[in-house]
């Protein structure tokens, strides 16, 4: 890019504060760098320039910690096109935490940079209300270079993940998805959790089956005036519902779907999926 060059300044998304400017994941196992760059969605020779100390041809030790991300302000995560049929570009990894649970195979775990912000200040935030609560369930996001990722229509773009539900009852870590009703279903868990990803102010609409915003309605409703509940929830069908932040989709019974914003500054960002 050339300096001050305002076509290339127009279209950079402009990087949330905070203080991830780098991310460092841990190896699962015993494992050759070439496996855990596959297994994480990155090239293996991108990984030994992030590790210069690392010997390519030694087995990776359990429970080493590997730097995969480390921020470039020239070259920043961007969103490009919509949800349904868009790219990332430069994508940031979420990084590892106590509150929660990344999967081992992680090749679809990149956002944008306020996505990645906003999910871990919603995850942290959370893990302090309820220290001795489970462990939040990560699903997919997006691949670091985005893309179509099956079976997915969304997901292209650095904006999308999937989140597991809170479930009643004995937390084995066994179960990443289970599907809801009204008796597994913790509402009091799952409220505190949209709250705090919505809080985040960063949040565009989070899909949840209806039987299960019935729900959720009824927890909220203990704590928010009917006119903020409105601006939130599709059900019950009021005239805010078509844009509420709560929206029905189908096959969204064991796990949330959340959207974030394009990032300000990105106008190759489509913020619907037409």
């Amino acid at each position: 890019m050339v300096a001050g060059d305002p076509s290339e300044i127009e279209d950079t998304p402009v990087a949330a504060d905070g203080p991830l400017h780098e991310v460092f994941w841990t190896a699962h196992e015993n494992i050759s760098l070439d496996a855990l760059a596959i297994a994480w969605g990155i090239k293996a020779a991108q990984l030994g320039e992030l590790n210069p100390g690392l010997d390519r041809d030694a087995p990776i030790s359990e429970g080493t910690k590997l730097l995969v991300y480390r921020h470039d302000p020239e070259h920043p995560p961007m969103s490009i096109g919509s949800p349904n049929r868009g790219k990332l570009r430069n994508g940031m990894p979420l990084p590892e935490g106590p509150g929660w649970r990344l999967r081992t195979h992680r090749p679809r775990t990149y956002g944008t940079t306020n996505t990645i912000y906003a999910l871990v200040d919603a995850f942290e935030d959370f893990s302090e209300r309820y220290p001795d609560g489970p462990k939040i369930r990560v699903g997919e996001l997006a691949r670091r270079t985005g893309g179509r990722v099956p079976p997915h229509r969304s997901h292209r773009t650095g904006r999308d993940i999937d989140i597991g539900y809170i479930f009643r009852g004995i937390d084995d870590g066994e179960h990443r998805w289970k599907y809801m009703n009204v008796r597994n279903f913790d509402a009091e868990k799952n409220w505190a959790l949209v709250q705090e990803l919505l809080e985040t102010e960063q949040v565009q609409t989070i899909y949840i089956a209806k039987k299960l915003q019935k729900l959720l309605h009824k927890e909220a409703k203990k704590h928010l005036p009917p006119e903020q509940l409105a601006a939130l929830f599709e059900y019950p069908k009021t005239p805010e519902s078509p844009h509420a932040k709560i929206q029905h989709w189908r096959g969204h019974s064991n796990h949330m779907h959340v959207r974030f914003l394009c990032e300000d500054g990105n106008r190759r960002c489509r913020a619907r999926s037409k």
